[in-house]
């Protein structure tokens, strides 16, 4: 018995396949690749193949830790930056001067990465990028990994 596959069937086939051949390696919980660039998801959860900028604006209205803040009530893991935990020293400074940032105008691009109950992006802060200044100012410093726009 002979088969007769339709070609329509087939170049739908080989784009499906190439598609998972080209998203090799593992994805979190939200089901998108941490360590792709650009950051992007599968997941219907979180939108399929999120790859374009969303941008959040409004003020700090709380500062967590030396990467994470409050924009309007919604949390934000800055992107790319590895702050000491506030159970050090170096942590609770860190705090302290991203505290100064608190009631600050902040415009932060989303990747589309969740961090936790956090939202994951590159933000300025009173027109500077807030990442830069915190690396310049304490013990922070680029986290390459989770660089996934190479901003640093």
């Amino acid at each position: 018995m002979k088969f007769i596959i339709p070609q329509s069937f087939l170049s739908i086939l080989v784009i499906f396949s190439s598609e998972l051949l080209a998203h090799s390696g593992p994805t979190d919980s939200d089901g998108c690749h941490a360590g792709s660039k650009p950051y992007h998801c599968h997941n219907q959860k979180t939108s399929t193949m999120k790859t374009s900028k969303t941008i959040l604006k409004g003020t700090i209205t709380h500062v967590r830790d030396g990467d994470s803040f409050e924009v309007n009530g919604i949390p934000v893991r800055l992107a790319a930056l590895d702050c000491p935990e506030n159970d050090t020293k170096e942590g609770l400074t860190a705090s302290q001067i991203a505290k100064k940032s608190k009631g600050a105008n902040a415009i932060c691009e989303l990747t589309g990465a969740k961090s936790y109950d956090r939202l994951v992006g590159y933000c300025e802060v009173a027109g500077s990028d807030f990442s830069r200044m915190m690396m310049n100012n304490s013990q922070c410093k680029v986290w390459r990994k989770y660089d996934v726009w190479d901003r640093y």
